[in-house]
């Protein structure tokens, strides 16, 4: 058993380690969102600090509180009503389960004013980034024939940040799975041309802030692109024979870990990308429904780890 956990340790480790290394070399290319902002003021500390415990909505309030304090002092002739309405407007997002940020529309002096909050460590620019992408565990070392547990391999949970998933696929099958581990607290609710989840693909959301129209996409955790399909089964796909691509490469499609559960946090889109508030929102949510491994193939990395979401994402996820 020691050696089984060590070995999924491993794993686990190398998995995200990868995923890193794919967005450290890879450079930035996304858009600017041009006033849509990312707040972030560091860790829940503040939540133990203020006795908050699980009270979301006060934590959504201290987050009004603040840009209406900025908003108030640019307008000192505006009254407390007016000021805490329009931050309530502007607020779009509240990250309130593992880290603490909020994403608003702000304006150049409210970013600057911010920013010279002691509470704030920083304020950046919503961007969109691209993504990045079967014979690659033999390569690490971990042919089919690697000794398994596999009551403990059903116990591990896997979010994947990244394009959505396609249920049908024969690489979320949940024949002989049972029901998800008790630690699971995500969903999985009926979406627009998604067939739902089963005890292997257990959990499946959507965020798009923007809500602009995609003709080659759609509004629901459904992979248009593919690109999320193959992440998932490549991290946790059941065994499938006679896999091949256009009868090149014939062999046994699998992914590391086939007894693992995948959860799928629909963060890209096709015509758009991938947006910075979006990607939080999904660690957000993996962070609280309780994944032990987040794979994410997403490029775009920025110099300055305290205003890139996928790094503040990770450590948080990590911790």
């Amino acid at each position: 058993m020691e050696r089984v956990m060590r070995f999924l340790c491993f794993f686990s480790y190398q998995l995200l380690l990868f995923h890193m290394l794919i967005i450290g070399l890879l450079a930035a290319s996304g858009e600017e969102q041009s006033n849509l902002y990312v707040v972030y003021l560091g860790d829940m500390v503040n939540k133990d600090s203020l006795h908050l415990e699980d009270d979301d909505s006060m934590i959504d309030q201290s987050h009004i509180q603040i840009l209406a304090s900025v908003k108030l002092s640019l307008r000192p002739l505006s009254t407390s009503d007016v000021v805490e309405n329009e931050a309530k407007e502007s607020i779009h997002y509240s990250y309130t389960k593992s880290f603490n940020a909020f994403a608003a529309k702000l304006s150049t002096d409210e970013v600057e004013k911010l920013m010279e909050m002691d509470q704030v460590l920083s304020v950046y620019q919503n961007r969109y980034h691209k993504l990045h992408t079967t014979k690659s565990w033999d390569f690490i070392g971990l042919p089919l024939t690697a000794k398994r547990n596999l009551k403990v391999e059903s116990n591990i949970i896997v979010g994947l940040l990244d394009t959505g998933i396609t249920p049908e696929s024969e690489s979320f099958n949940d024949t002989g799975f049972g029901p998800p581990p008790t630690k699971w607290k995500g969903s999985c609710k009926h979406y627009a041309n998604f067939s739902g989840c089963n005890n292997k693909l257990i959990g499946a959301r959507y965020y798009k802030l923007d809500r602009t129209r995609d003709s080659n996409d759609i509004l629901s955790p459904v992979d248009v692109e593919g690109h999320g399909t193959h992440t998932s089964s490549t991290a946790v796909g059941n065994h499938i024979a006679n896999a091949s691509l256009y009868g090149l490469a014939k062999g046994t499609a699998r992914g590391a870990v086939p007894n693992a559960r995948v959860a799928a946090y629909k963060v890209c889109w096709v015509g758009s990308g991938c947006s910075d508030v979006d990607i939080l929102a999904g660690f957000n949510a993996a962070i609280h429904d309780g994944v032990d491994v987040i794979s994410i193939s997403i490029g775009g990395a920025n110099e300055n780890y305290s205003s890139d979401s996928i790094a503040i994402g990770s450590f948080h996820a990590l911790k």
